[in-house]
């Protein structure tokens, strides 16, 4: 379970952090109108085209860190929307903001968000976020309450901006559903395609270390473009991380992605799993490796362990031996008799200089 960061001299260094870590993929600061016409405020956002995203921070009069994001490269001038913001208070708790920053039991401070993302729109609120968002869920404790957050990022991750612009995407993906005018129109079940909305889980799993877990998103999306530009056509569904078609439409390869390289894990990836091709792929909170096996019929492969059968019947019926027996008491070497015990025996008899054979 994580536990919310009250105090205000650590949420400051925090915020100083989280803002700096986005300033080196900046390349643009433009002139604009946040909001809609109705309500609109000027301000200048930085534009980054490498992650595909605007961000805009400050500290406000009500006493918050304001950190708003877009997924709209903004023209000067224009009025743009805003699509999520991360927030946090300068000190203590405040459940009206959806941003909060949260430490675990090994002390790492996590970027959390409980799933408010406000908007104008009718139907866009926490309820929509903890139906349809898949990512990274855990309990954080505040104050004399537990809340359900989705984790976002360690904060001193490396990929922590990396991390951010996938929930960005995420919940600007999730916004678009929800303005849908049908379910059918969400997702058409005929094509075949990698959505990142979903990679990750819809519960709190209380075993997995969350910070390799903000990683298992950026793996199985790295995974899919690389496979992509080798002219691989790659998917996803509920049920599997990642797999590939082929010209008829039929999966032939499923990639599974596991954040802790547990034989049970990967058993269990195995047991889904028994018709496709499959790769596992292990990411962790360093290297990240991976191991594949590519199956053949059967009929290819050389035997290496009996049948289930054949191994009940191997104690009744013992492998052939070779024994030495001598023949009489008069008998001398080297007139042995040697055999297999499950065949006929045989006498060698070995010729002596002086005697006939």
């Amino acid at each position: 379970m994580l536990k919310i960061v009250q105090d205000e001299q650590i949420i400051r260094r925090c915020q100083r952090q989280f803002v700096k870590s986005f300033r080196p993929f900046a390349d643009d600061k433009i002139p604009v109108s946040l909001g809609h016409p109705g309500a609109s405020m000027k301000a200048r956002v930085l534009w980054s085209g490498r992650l595909g995203i605007w961000f805009l921070s400050r500290k406000t009069e009500e006493g918050r860190y304001w950190n708003a994001f877009g997924t709209v490269q903004p023209k000067r001038d224009a009025t743009i929307p805003i699509t999520c913001e991360i927030n946090f208070p300068v000190r203590g708790v405040d459940r009206r903001m959806g941003g909060a920053l949260a430490r675990d039991l090994a002390g790492r401070i996590f970027v959390v968000h409980r799933g408010k993302l406000g908007g104008s729109r009718k139907g866009v609120g926490k309820s929509l976020f903890a139906d349809h968002y898949r990512g990274v869920w855990e309990m954080m404790e505040e104050g004399d309450a537990e809340t359900p957050v989705a984790v976002i990022g360690a904060l001193q991750s490396p990929r922590l901006v990396r991390q951010v612009t996938q929930f960005i995407r995420k919940v600007d993906r999730i916004k678009v559903m929800a303005s849908a005018r049908s379910p059918q129109m969400e997702m058409p079940f005929h094509q075949i395609e990698f959505r990142e909305t979903l990679v990750g889980e819809r519960y709190c799993d209380i075993e997995k270390d969350k910070g390799a877990e903000c990683d298992h998103g950026l793996v199985v999306g790295d995974l899919s473009e690389s496979l992509r530009r080798q002219g691989f056509k790659v998917g996803n569904d509920d049920f599997h991380d990642l797999f590939i078609t082929n010209a008829r439409k039929e999966i032939t390869t499923v990639f599974q992605v596991r954040t802790f390289g547990s034989p049970a894990s990967v058993v269990s990836s195995r047991i889904r799993l028994p018709s496709f091709s499959l790769a596992e792929v292990s990411c962790g909170m360093g290297r990240h490796t991976s191991r594949a096996a590519r199956p053949t019929r059967a009929v290819r492969m050389p035997l290496t362990a009996p049948s289930p059968k054949r191994a009940d019947s191997l104690p009744s019926s013992p492998l052939p031996t070779t024994c030495c027996s001598r023949l009489s008491d008069s008998a001398s070497p080297p007139v042995t008799a040697r055999w297999p015990s499950t065949m006929r025996a045989r006498r060698n008899v070995a010729s002596v200089e002086g005697l006939p054979p």
